[in-house]
């Protein structure tokens, strides 16, 4: 697994922990220090080893300033599956439906198994070796915790201002999109906006959940921020620019996809055929582009007119099984 640089200083007491080139599990993370008053953590990561890595390399920041706060931007696990590692007296918020959807979610010992299993069979040639090897790409050699870690205690509906010292922090929900609960975090005295995973920069972004409609109207919301930095959940710092290409991949995902749906093509090869474009050039450098699979068979399942919803680990297999085939190609 890559390893991540140390900490970078992006703002007045504000520290990215960033994780490149931003790939499967290799999440951004962030500190908001108000000197000799308190700080707040956004975001802790699945792998063990890094966790602990982050939180000393925290500690040093934090001195004179105690983390009394904690933000956790969805449910996927790599933004909340370090959560052991924050003091135990810190408070933990995210939103309502991210809560949920954390108590929904399969635990570390599950997909440990599932990523296990697929390290197994990823040889075996068809679905079922192109899903196994796929899954094994997700984990990415991270090791998760033993048991379910400590989930959040404070959760909002819409929006929530949190005082770090003298310090306001803008809490806004803006799922749901990637997940059900996605969030981001507005340092406004700062300019500095965490997205979560509303966000991937240079990385191909995923639709678990939808609709896609949602996304978009969240990144113009980002854009109407004007914020002088951005923080993803995955990949570098970025300003407006590169958030108006992920809104232009969304828009012609949801453009080409509906396209090939109308036509009767499944969502694999409808995939295929969209990444063998020519509007698909600009974004084929972007990390694991093969994840447009993934988002397409969320795109599919809502224009057969099914209820978005949180991924089942049967939907995700089929997905990973997708974009195992893929690769494989």
């Amino acid at each position: 697994m890559t390893e991540g640089k140390a900490p970078t200083q992006i703002g007045d007491g504000i520290w990215a922990f960033l994780w490149e080139p931003g790939g499967w599990g290799q999440t951004n993370t962030g500190l908001l220090v108000d000197p000799g008053s308190a700080s707040m953590v956004i975001d802790t990561v699945w792998d063990v080893d890094r966790a602990e890595r982050t939180a000393a390399e925290t500690a040093a920041l934090v001195r004179d300033a105690p983390i009394t706060e904690v933000v956790n931007t969805h449910s996927d696990g790599d933004h909340w599956w370090g959560n052991d590692t924050v003091p135990a007296d810190a408070r933990i918020t995210t939103s309502s439906a991210s809560l949920h959807a954390m108590k929904e979610e399969t635990p570390p010992s599950g997909v440990h198994a599932f990523a296990s299993l697929g390290a197994l069979v990823g040889w075996v040639p068809g679905p079922v070796g192109a899903m196994g090897g796929y899954m094994d790409r997700v984990r990415g050699g991270a090791t998760f915790p033993r048991k379910t870690p400590r989930m959040p205690d404070h959760t909002f509906d819409v929006t929530e201002t949190i005082a770090v010292g003298g310090r306001d922090v803008h809490l806004r929900y803006l799922g749901p999109a990637h997940t059900v609960g996605d969030l981001i975090a507005h340092v406004p005295d700062a300019g500095v906006v965490f997205t979560g995973d509303l966000l991937f920069i240079g990385s191909t972004p995923i639709l678990w959940h939808g609709p896609l409609g949602n996304w978009i109207d969240a990144l113009d919301h980002l854009l109407s921020l004007d914020a002088r930095l951005y923080v993803p959940g995955h990949g570098p710092v970025c300003g407006t620019a590169e958030i108006s290409a992920l809104r232009d991949y969304w828009t012609w995902v949801d453009a080409a996809g509906r396209e090939h749906f109308d036509a009767g093509v499944d969502a694999p090869h409808a995939a295929r055929n969209m990444m063998r474009s020519k509007e698909f050039e600009q974004f084929s450098v972007w990390d694991s582009p093969e994840r447009l699979v993934l988002s397409m068979s969320t795109l599919y399942r809502l224009w057969e007119g099914k209820p978005a919803a949180p991924p089942t680990i049967a939907r995700r297999a089929r997905a990973f099984a997708g974009a195992g085939a893929l690769l494989r190609e």
